[in-house]
């Protein structure tokens, strides 16, 4: 039986993904682990909350007089007036003030932002900070295969986000006709994330070194495209270099332009032959690493770390 709570819920977005699909993967349920009306009453609990409620003070006085631990999942959380008014490099901090002496714990996407995070942000040590990687959306495995007539297919599949830092030059790629789809999400009938899965695909994501974005994002690109048996352009951001190798024949030294060009007309010639070979072994592992069966034992981790269980 398992301990933990999570404050959101659901199958989809952040709170499918670190919650309802954790809920899940614990006991076949996707709601049995998330925080409601009644379950906000228990006690002696691990609660995670997943990038939300730190700001509700009265919520997180009333769970520690419970005796419940609360763990805090950082993932990609910013203040968005800070964001709007900062400038964007050189590894800003945009998280809003946390109350830290509430929390227990932390879940942080990479080694390197494990680190950051205790010299900025809260240095007691004695907490613990676990790294979880972002898990690939199960769903995927029921994704049909995809023949297209360019080989390699070129696409990008996920959230854009901010321009000029995250998933950069996608419509100049896309009408100079570099890569061949753009898929994004959206309500029925629009949204083209469940296709398939592109055979002999490769994605991309691209992101300006050191900004928000290349630190403090975790590698959902990364976890995707090996989840589809895709390959992957990718510069080598922090949550990228807590999995992949740096023999990674696709990894990009610089966001520039011109070398992301570089790098798709690499990914032409060297198709089918022993670099293509290498990557897409390497994704194979990824896919195995980032799997929810394989992250789901830390989440055991952190239930037996607080409950001694």
């Amino acid at each position: 039986m398992s301990n933990l709570l999570f404050s959101k819920g659901g199958i989809s977005d952040s709170g499918g993904m670190r919650g309802g699909q954790i809920s899940h993967a614990l006991t076949g349920q996707y709601e049995s682990l998330i925080l409601n009306n009644q379950s906000i009453h228990s006690k002696n609990k691990v609660i995670i909350l997943v990038k939300d409620l730190y700001d509700r003070i009265d919520i997180l006085d009333y769970v520690k007089s419970n005796g419940n631990k609360l763990v805090f999942d950082v993932i990609d959380l910013l203040d968005a007036e800070k964001y709007g008014s900062g400038e964007n490099n050189e590894i800003p901090n945009f998280l809003p003030d946390l109350p830290l002496d509430y929390f227990d714990g932390y879940i942080v996407n990479s080694d390197l932002m494990k680190e950051w995070f205790v010299e900025n942000v809260d240095t007691d040590k004695s907490k613990p900070i676990f790294v979880i990687p972002h898990h690939w959306d199960m769903r995927f495995r029921w994704f049909p295969k995809g023949y297209y007539t360019q080989q390699p297919y070129f696409y990008y599949l996920g959230y854009v986000g901010h321009k000029e830092k995250n998933s950069l030059y996608l419509n100049d790629l896309l009408e100079k006709e570099l890569i061949h789809e753009i898929r994004q999400g959206g309500p029925p009938g629009v949204c083209k994330y469940f296709l398939d899965k592109p055979v002999n695909g490769c994605q991309l994501s691209i992101r300006k070194k050191n900004s928000w974005e290349y630190c403090f994002k975790p590698a959902t690109k990364l976890a995707l495209s090996s989840a589809m048996e895709s390959v992957l352009i990718t510069t080598n951001d922090w949550s990228v270099q807590h999995l992949l190798p740096n023999e990674y024949p696709y990894l990009l030294e610089s966001s520039k332009y011109d070398d992301v060009v570089d790098m798709i007309k690499k990914v032409k010639d060297t198709f089918g032959g022993d670099e293509w070979v290498l990557a897409k072994d390497m994704l194979k592992e990824i896919k195995e690493v980032t799997s929810l069966d394989n992250l789901i034992n830390i989440y055991k981790e952190i239930d037996k770390h607080f409950s001694g269980e």
